[in-house]
């Protein structure tokens, strides 16, 4: 019988495994590792709620000079949905979201004050504009670093990885377990 070089069920019927060479069965033997312990399942559910489209409402209201606030104000303060929360099961917790509508009235309103403002002091929206401007350019600014910090983090993980799994192979190794070997090639004294 000729068989392919690889780890098999030993043939003396020990738990394990044991290293066919193509020709014969060799001295290395892997025991059965330790069986995992199994997965808690875990069960997730989200609802989120429609809500106002604010992005939408703010356009309308520039492109209609704030003739369409007002109607942006009612649909933040009556309008349904907006909150969302998620519940997982497994251990029991529960998260839910703030509710954004009283912050969202009070945006609206502060926006009626703004363009009375405006319409007071036109000169007002070129400062405010500058404000809008240095405002995005901060929250950017701060999203891309954010970004690289997570990044920068994310890399440093599966490099911490990669070497606690090398170390490990390598104690293994040298302690003789055949586990110790790194992925799929045959030990040293096995040629």
């Amino acid at each position: 019988m000729t068989t392919h070089p690889g780890w098999y069920p030993d043939p003396a019927g020990q738990p394990g495994q044991r290293y066919h060479d193509g020709h014969r069965w060799t001295q290395h033997f892997s025991p059965t590792p330790p069986p995992a312990p199994p997965a808690q399942a875990v069960a997730v559910a989200v609802s989120n709620g429609g809500g106002t489209s604010h992005g939408l409402h703010l356009v309308l209201t520039v492109f209609t000079c704030g003739l369409w606030l007002p109607i942006w104000a009612l649909a933040a303060i009556f309008g349904g949905g907006g909150s969302s929360s998620v519940a997982v099961a497994g251990n029991g917790a529960t998260v839910r979201t703030a509710n954004w509508r009283p912050l969202i009235a009070l945006a609206v309103f502060g926006g009626f004050f703004l363009m009375g403002l405006i319409a007071q002091h036109p000169w007002l929206l070129a400062v405010l504009a500058v404000i809008g401007a240095l405002s995005g350019g901060g929250f950017w600014a701060l999203k891309a670093a954010q970004r690289r910090e997570e990044e920068r983090r994310r890399e440093q993980f599966q490099r911490d990885m990669l070497a606690q799994r090398a170390e490990h192979e390598d104690k293994l190794y040298l302690r003789g377990d055949p586990r110790g070997v790194h992925g799929q090639y045959l030990p040293p004294d096995c040629g």
